[in-house]
């Protein structure tokens, strides 16, 4: 299924912001390759070449993972086994770009200038292109959503009156195991950042389970409701659980995160949003 946020095949999600840079890659290596003669690039030189990129791919990860631990050291400081969780999303992509372009450059010195500025020329237009195209779909979810929920008590609310206020929305069931372990990191931070709040979308579940669930797990949450149809996946895009969404007080959509969300990425978003 496609999504504004990602391509989900069945347990998988694979975000837009991963597939636009591969296929942007892959793209340019196929036009690079026609060019290769024109400036007499040999064969043992391209194949070299294209085996740096992959190690640069790698190598870039490495460091983008180091730099965002780093300048998020506070939070994993304090939870550093948050430092392994490399599924919460946490990379510095500037210093992945920084670094791997270096490698590439390094190991390529035998390479015309000229066909590096090509190749990096084309890389840039075509993610650039990709982004630009993906942020124009996703214009249509920057509002808030205005639906119909249940609290626990089977009143009738409308999500829209949480807005005024920064907003930290998160889509959420309790049979999904990464829901599960984000959110003592939500509960706790609800308590940690009053000057934001948290609501809690329960996607398709019933009073009575949401109710077992956060009393055995003594969960204390402030704003739980109840999303039988989807409604709130529908309105935002966000398909794949768990999921939160960013708001700041007029309503717009700063930031979303879709996976499980760690004390140091957590901190590093509602940061961003307070300093809108």
């Amino acid at each position: 299924m496609l999504t504004p946020q990602a391509i989900h095949l069945g347990p998988i999600m694979l975000p837009w912001e991963f597939i636009i840079p591969i296929c942007s890659l892959l793209i340019t290596l196929l036009v690079a390759n026609q060019f290769k003669q024109k400036y007499q690039v040999t064969t043992e030189q391209w194949n070299l070449f294209k085996d740096f990129i992959w190690t640069a791919i790698f190598i870039g990860l490495i460091f983008a993972r180091i730099g965002f631990v780093l300048l998020n050291y506070e939070a994993y400081f304090q939870h550093p086994i948050d430092i392994l969780k490399i599924q919460d999303k946490g990379f510095n992509l500037y210093i992945a770009l920084v670094v791997g372009s270096l490698w590439i450059i390094l190991k390529n010195k035998r390479l015309r200038k000229l066909f590096l500025t090509l190749i990096f020329s084309l890389l840039i237009i075509l993610n650039s292109i990709g982004f630009g195209l993906l942020d124009r779909v996703q214009q249509q979810y920057q509002q808030f959503p205005q639906i119909e929920l249940l609290d626990l008590q089977h009143n009738s609310v409308n999500l829209k009156q949480y807005s005024g206020k920064l907003t930290v929305i998160n889509l959420w069931a309790s049979w999904c195991p990464p829901c599960h372990r984000e959110m003592p990191v939500l509960n706790q931070a609800q308590k940690q950042y009053s000057d934001v709040q948290f609501v809690f979308v329960n996607q398709g579940e019933d009073t009575e389970t949401i109710q077992n669930y956060l009393k055995k797990n003594q969960l204390q949450l402030q704003h739980v409701l109840l999303d039988p149809q989807g409604l709130t996946a529908q309105s935002t895009g966000m398909y794949g659980l768990p999921s939160t969404l960013f708001f700041d007080a007029q309503g717009k959509l700063i930031e979303t995160h879709m996976g499980e969300i760690s004390h140091a990425v957590l901190a590093q978003k509602i940061q961003k949003l307070v300093s809108q």
